[in-house]
Formats: C-alpha cells, sequence, structure tokens
C-alpha cells in the first residue's frame, strides 16, 4: 500500500490553507504524486461509467491542480498571442472563469509551447508562471491580485519548471542560456524576497522539492550538473552534489534520510541507441561509394543516437552535425573526420541512473547509497510508494526497486508504449501512468506487476495527471478529463 507521505518521508508541509484532499502543484502535495486523505479513487478506468466528465481545453501541457471543488490550469491561444489561466468545477467540468495577459510573442519551446509549467496555490491564490510573460496571481474567484513581470529570457526547449509555495514564500525557478534564476517571492503582493543567480548556460526543466535540512527549510533544486540544497530564507547554498545530468527534468524526491533522484546520460545510457562506425554510416548512406558520405547522402540518416523508444523524439540525425563533423567545408564527411563527434560527447562523464542519495548528519552533503543504470526515466519523476520505488521510462518499461536497497523487483514493458512525459502518480494502492500516444494504465502498488485497467484518451498527453477527492484529473492535447468511482 502506498502511504502517506506526512513526515515519515521528510518532506515538511507549508504553511497554507490547503487541505489533505487538495492537489495544490505540480505532482500534488509536497511534490511526492500521492494523493492525501482516505478517498477512494477509480481503477477501472475501462468501464464506461468511470468518465465522469469530459470538457474542451485550449491548447498547454501545465499539469491540472485542485483545491476543494475547483480544478486549475494554464493555457494559451495564439493570435494574438494570449496566456491564459482557467478554473472548472471540479464535479461538474464547467468552466467558471479564465483570464488572460497579452504578450508581444511567445517564448521559443521545443515539442511542448509556453504554457508548460503547472500553476500552484496556497489555498487563497493560485499563482501562474509563464517564460513568456513571468509570474502573475489570482483569487479563487479569478480577480487578478499582482503581476511581476520578468524579461523573456533565451531557453531553446521553452520553460516547464513550476512555481510551488514554501515556507510562506511563492518560488519560482527558471533557467536560460545566461544561467539559472531562483527567486522567492511574498505571496501575498509579489514583492522580491531574495533571488539567486548563476552564470553561464542551464538547462534545467526540474521543479523544487522543499524540505527540512535539521531546523532549517530548505529546498532541493536540480540544476544542471548538481543537485543544491538550498535555504528558503536568504537562497544561501547548504551543499551541492556534483556529477549529476546535464539537463534535468525530473523532481528529488525523499524519504528519511535518503533522497531519490535520477540522472540521465545519452552517451553511457546502456538503452540508448548508441552512435555507429563510420563504416556502418557509410553502409548505410554512401551511395557512390566513394569513402565518404556528402550532404544529400546524409539526409538518408534518420539518426545516429537516439533515446529509446520515444518514436522518433530525441533522434540527432547525422545533418545536425554536419558543420561540427566537415571540419575542412569540402561538403564531405570522412573516416578522419568522424572522431569529432566522440570528442564533443567525451565530456559527458556526469552519471547515468535512478539514484539514492543518503545524507549526512542533520541533513549535511549526501553521498551515493545505491545506483540503477537500467530503466532511466528522463522526463517522468520516480514515484515513491511506501517501500517501493517506481520509474517508468520511453516504451513503457515500468521499474520497481526497493526503495532502502535498489534491488529490483521487477521491470517489464506495458502494453501501452511510446514515450511518456508525464510522471506517474498514485493513490493509497494504485499507481497511475500515462504514454505520450494516450493511454492510461492502472496498477497496483506492490512489488509484483499487476495491471488493473486501460483507457486510452485518443489525444496526446504530456500533463501529469492529480487525484484529488475522490477523482483522476486528466489534460490531453484537447480536452480535461474527469475520471471518478461510481457509489
Amino acid at each position: 500500500m502506498c502511504l502517506a507521505f506526512a513526515l515519515a518521508i521528510g518532506i515538511f508541509a507549508a504553511c497554507t490553507s490547503t487541505g489533505a484532499q487538495d492537489w495544490p502543484r505540480f505532482r500534488g502535495p509536497g511534490g511526492a504524486g500521492r494523493a492525501g486523505g482516505a478517498q477512494r479513487y477509480p481503477t477501472d478506468l475501462a468501464a464506461a461509467e468511470a468518465l465522469l466528465w469530459k470538457v474542451p481545453c485550449p491548447p498547454g501541457h501545465s499539469s491540472p491542480i485542485v483545491l476543494g471543488e475547483r480544478v486549475f490550469l494554464t493555457a494559451h491561444l495564439d493570435e494574438p498571442p494570449r496566456l491564459l489561466t482557467l478554473c472548472h468545477d471540479a464535479a461538474s467540468g464547467r468552466e467558471l472563469w479564465r483570464a488572460r495577459i497579452e504578450v508581444p510573442s511567445f517564448e521559443p519551446s521545443y515539442h511542448h509551447g509556453p504554457s508548460s509549467p503547472t500553476p500552484a496555490s496556497d489555498g487563497q491564490r493560485v499563482f501562474a508562471a509563464f517564460g513568456s510573460f513571468g509570474v502573475v496571481a489570482y483569487d479563487l474567484a479569478g480577480v487578478e491580485l499582482w503581476r511581476a513581470p520578468r524579461p523573456l529570457r533565451k531557453n531553446t526547449f521553452g520553460s516547464a519548471s513550476s512555481p510551488i509555495v514554501a515556507d510562506d514564500k511563492l518560488i519560482v525557478f527558471s533557467s536560460a542560456e545566461e544561467g539559472a534564476l531562483l527567486e522567492a517571492l511574498e505571496p501575498a503582493t509579489g514583492k522580491l524576497l531574495w533571488e539567486r543567480r548563476t552564470s553561464g548556460p542551464a538547462s534545467s526543466w526540474s521543479t523544487p522539492t522543499p524540505w527540512r535540512a535539521g531546523e532549517r527549510e530548505a529546498l532541493l533544486v536540480y540544476e544542471p550538473f548538481h543537485l543544491r540544497a538550498i535555504a528558503l530564507e536568504d537562497g544561501a547554498v547548504l551543499w551541492s552534489v556534483p556529477g549529476l545530468a546535464d539537463e534535468p527534468v525530473t523532481l528529488p524526491q525523499l524519504r528519511g534520510n535518503l533522497i531519490y533522484t535520477t540522472s540521465y546520460n545519452l552517451r553511457t545510457n546502456r538503452e540508448a541507441i548508441s552512435l555507429p562506425t563510420f563504416e556502418a554510416l557509410l553502409a548505410e548512406c554512401d551511395g557512390d561509394g566513394d569513402g565518404a558520405i556528402d550532404a544529400t547522402e546524409a539526409k538518408k540518416n534518420a539518426s545516429i543516437l537516439s533515446r529509446p523508444d520515444a518514436d522518433g523524439q530525441g533522434d540527432h540525425p547525422l545533418r545536425m552535425f554536419w558543420r561540427m563533423l566537415d571540419a575542412d567545408r569540402d561538403g564531405r564527411i570522412r573516416a578522419e573526420e568522424w572522431p569529432r563527434i566522440h570528442s564533443w560527447m567525451q565530456p559527458w562523464t556526469h552519471a547515468n541512473g535512478i539514484l539514492a542519495l543518503e545524507l549526512g548528519e542533520g541533513g549535511s552533503t549526501p553521498k551515493l547509497a545505491w545506483q540503477h543504470e537500467n530503466g532511466v526515466p528522463e522526463c517522468p519523476t520516480p514515484l515513491l510508494c511506501g517501500e517501493l520505488l517506481f520509474a517508468v521510462r520511453n516504451g513503457g518499461v515500468l521499474t520497481c526497486l526497493d526503495a532502502a536497497s535498489g534491488a529490483r523487483h521487477f521491470q517489464e514493458r506495458l502494453a501501452a508504449r511510446g514515450p511518456y512525459y508525464a510522471s506517474p502518480v498514485a493513490s493509497a494502492d494504485a499507481l497511475y501512468l500515462a504514454s505520450e500516444r494516450g493511454e492510461l494504465s492502472v496498477l497496483a502498488a506492490a512489488p509484483q506487476l499487476r495491471l488493473l485497467s486501460t483507457r486510452d484518451l485518443g489525444e496526446k498527453i504530456y500533463a501529469t495527471p492529480a487525484l484529488a477527492g475522490g477523482r483522476l484529473l486528466v489534460r490531453s492535447a484537447e480536452h480535461l478529463w474527469a475520471f471518478a468511482e461510481r457509489r
């Protein structure tokens, strides 16, 4: 059974008026991905009566949050560019209000869009963050309370880190080519309390995790190559663990004195599609047999390096590296130039694995407790359920580990294949997974794989589902869905 998180996992409860049944931020209370309270949640999604309602929803990849009988999420519309915050009735799906901000243009993004960060709430206000604008706060009736515009920061892949409320502070994390920015704002006014900037290219789409470090309230912030503990009172760095992912997406999770995280390395990942030899590349592309590859022949190559089971997403075709490889600019790639790509990848020395880090005395700098190198997710955050840790990677490969030791209980491929962007979530006794292809899977939260039900929504899913008040809320490409157990 998936236990209530509370104090047992070391995540402190922010001092807000959100209730145990609420889902007030990305991945719910504390970012743990688990429903609070004793409500029952639907496990037979295939049953026609499981669908409570389904309503149209504007484009966006943010996840729904829930406060009582209200569901909040963000979206966007084009022509003119508008950023939306939406409120729906949780019982019927009816839209209660929408607020909009017009912007000159949207930030660049890759494979998602300008409304990917999930909103957050302190129980009195709803906070929405957009890379194309900044931060805006509304009351629960949709009245704008304040806005904190920010300059448009250059980020090739767009913004995705979500705001959170912790220790009576609104925390906003973003990264860009000029560096990462961590801000603490006053929830009532938007006043900047402190900020922490790092220089140099920074690509992180992780969301901070609140944590108590001894007697101090803190944040776990996953920056490129480092997991850092940051004091909530002033933004000071308490400790830093190097050698982790260069472009992190997942959230750190806590249980007792262990921190769970992931680090994905495309160069050393055993399940990735690794670089071919130049001889193999010639066999694929060298149509005229001259022992070199010209620009026209390079178009035959779909990818020289790729993530597995991702429906072609994350492919790195040869033409992407043309300027780097064609050193003499003669319009051909020859055998003596091919090692340049190996040199480019050689600095990728960061860890690859699902990791457990054991905290030192009083919450001091942690050390590696164990590492599991297979089934490493790149986007979905692993899910702690009592003594078990679940992780799903592209291709629908679900891994269940013993949370204390890292020993593997099982690693199985689900029927729902393809890429996975949404993180798994859980009720007291069931796991909920959503594939990009639009397939929902419900499984027992147990050390043996046991599928309870599936449902194909027929639309792509990028947003992480929410569990609140006995309802499973799912955002797909064009709709917002609610499932419940009929009584």
